[in-house]
């Protein structure tokens, strides 16, 4: 069980490395642009930081649940950023200069408000949520993260062709070892997972899912692109933030096997979504701007 927690461990330090490297790669400033002079981003904003957050505390009060999973459901909402939504964002032809500058921003301000949201989700949570010294955030979580976010825009700057090489890799790692971790770390976790998980833990992150999803969608009308990548922005949020503050304090270690849970249940909650919308949308005309000919979002 130690290894397994180290392999864990290692996998998480690691993925907000490449995190944000792959955001500062993926620094396209003529994109972001143009995805923050859309009127829908600040729409994005508010549902985010405001709308997503307030719903998953509501529903972590007001539903009889277990402390832990009660704090994880909050916790996940403190943390956005969507870096996985950019793909089903893009299969589910959204506007892509709009979810890009939502996913460099929110990531860039999870951070700077970290120590703040760790202070109020303290006060809500008291039992399950302890969060680390500022030290250990910033030498765990924040600079990390800043870091290499810095030296993918600069290297985006020097010199774009290698950026363009190095995204691939960076983004595939990021993938796929969040996708081990959460496996890894629901398997550690299945004795305390039988304790925390009530029939209303299910109910409760369905419910903060779908209220999410669906707070996005009104936000982003009357645009189809804008309402489908607002929808998918405000659900996904950023588990890369929400493990490594799992895992900072060993008070916090219990939350980790519950986030990865979490994690596969919101985007298999998603799916009805993205099948009824995909649907939707063939049947409307119009939409957000799309990137033009010959660009992509990698990201």
């Amino acid at each position: 069980m130690h290894v397994l927690h180290a392999i864990i461990g290692f996998l998480v330090s690691s993925f907000i490395v490449a995190l944000g490297l792959t955001q500062g790669l993926a620094w396209h400033l003529e994109d972001l642009g143009r995805g923050v002079r859309q009127p829908a981003f600040k729409r994005g904003l508010l549902v985010s930081l405001v709308g997503v957050p307030v719903l998953s505390v509501l529903m972590a009060k007001a539903l009889p649940l277990q402390p832990v999973a009660a704090s994880v459901i909050a916790l996940m909402a403190f943390c956005p950023g969507l870096p996985m939504s950019l793909n089903v964002i893009s299969h589910q032809k959204g506007n892509l200069p709009l979810a890009l500058a939502l996913s460099i921003t929110l990531s860039l301000i999870a951070i700077v408000m970290m120590p703040l949201s760790l202070a109020l989700l303290e006060r809500l949570f008291q039992l399950a949520i302890q969060p680390p010294s500022y030290d250990v955030l910033l030498s765990r979580v924040i600079l990390p993260f800043l870091v290499p976010f810095t030296l993918g825009i600069g290297l985006q700057r020097l010199s774009p062709v290698w950026a363009r090489r190095l995204l691939k890799p960076a983004k595939l790692y990021f993938n796929v070892a969040l996708a081990v971790a959460v496996l890894l770390m629901i398997a550690a976790s299945i004795p305390l997972l039988r304790q925390h998980l009530s029939p209303w833990v299910y109910v409760a992150m369905l419910v903060v899912t779908l209220g999410a999803a669906a707070m996005g969608h009104v936000a982003g009308r009357p645009r189809p692109q804008d309402r489908t990548a607002l929808a998918i922005s405000a659900v996904f949020g950023n588990p890369a933030f929400a493990f490594c503050l799992g895992g900072s304090t060993y008070p916090m270690k219990d939350l980790l096997g519950v986030m990865g849970l979490y994690l596969v249940l919101r985007t298999l909650a998603l799916l009805p979504y993205q099948i009824w919308n995909k649907r939707h949308q063939a049947s409307e005309h119009g939409g957000g701007p799309s990137l033009p000919s010959g660009r992509r979002v990698h990201a």
